[in-house]
């Protein structure tokens, strides 16, 4: 929300009335004070408004920290867990070649006329 104040501190501070017979034109005191107190209402639903946005951003930012940790807890586990998965690349290509020897035995016996499962 974009503030249209009409005064700053500077147009506020050098304000020169006309003056008339018994002092200051009350007419040009009272419109002036009306500008003063519109632009204070202005402000003052600004702030509230800020303030509301602030609060209700802060909520949600301390929900989102608290997912961030879940989130940071639950990968530091699981990488805890693939750790030892990730060191056995070797055993996995390893373990790969012995199931291709194992069919490629279980073919050929199949083709000798035994059952392997049977053995």
């Amino acid at each position: 929300m974009a503030l249209n104040l009409k005064l700053d501190s500077n147009r506020i501070l050098h304000k020169q009335f006309e003056g008339s017979k018994p002092g200051y034109n009350a007419m040009q005191v009272d419109a002036f004070l009306d500008t003063v107190i519109s632009d204070y209402e202005m402000m003052e639903s600004y702030v509230e408004t800020s303030e509301s946005k602030i609060d209700e951003l802060t909520k949600l930012n301390e929900i989102l920290n608290k997912k961030l940790s879940k989130v940071e807890a639950d990968l530091a586990m699981m990488s805890e867990k693939l750790k030892n998965i990730s060191d056995n690349e070797n055993a996995s290509l390893n373990n790969l070649d012995l199931l291709k020897r194992i069919s490629n035995l279980e073919a050929a016996l199949y083709k000798l006329g035994v059952d392997p499962n049977t053995i």
